[in-house]
């Protein structure tokens, strides 16, 4: 399924509790929709956040695949990109003050396949049943 969405906070808590609620109805279970839920809203955030600058102007494109035993969730800004491999590691001593990195992370470690695309501007999570 293929929306697009306003770079807005308040549409994201509504397309993150519809998908949860996708989830929940397939039997998923907890810890892993609570991993998904994690990853989705962080990257809907660093899209909103970094890629579109909070620009009210620009959106969010989102993909998501449910099959029956997994979940692929794809999130695109309109922003300029990044480097994923720059980012600061944020469990190192001299990153632990530092605000850059820490969704990056988070989402690498809750999602089981994580890829950057279309120069970093499209993250693509892959999360297994």
């Amino acid at each position: 399924m293929k929306t697009v969405i306003e770079n807005e906070n308040n549409v994201l808590k509504e397309v993150s509790e519809r998908l949860l609620s996708e989830l929940k109805k397939k039997g998923i279970k907890e810890d892993v929709i609570f991993d998904i839920h994690v990853g989705f809203e962080e990257s809907l955030r660093n899209a909103m956040i970094h890629g579109n600058k909070l620009d009210p102007g620009k959106k969010v494109t989102i993909e998501t695949e449910i099959t029956d035993n997994s979940i692929i969730i794809k999130v695109e800004d309109e922003g300029e990109g990044f480097d994923p491999s720059s980012l600061p590691d944020p469990t190192l001593d001299k990153n632990l003050l530092k605000e850059s990195g820490r969704g990056v992370y988070l989402i690498k470690h809750l999602m089981d396949l994580v890829e950057y695309e279309n120069k970093g501007r499209r993250v693509v999570m892959t999360k297994f049943f």
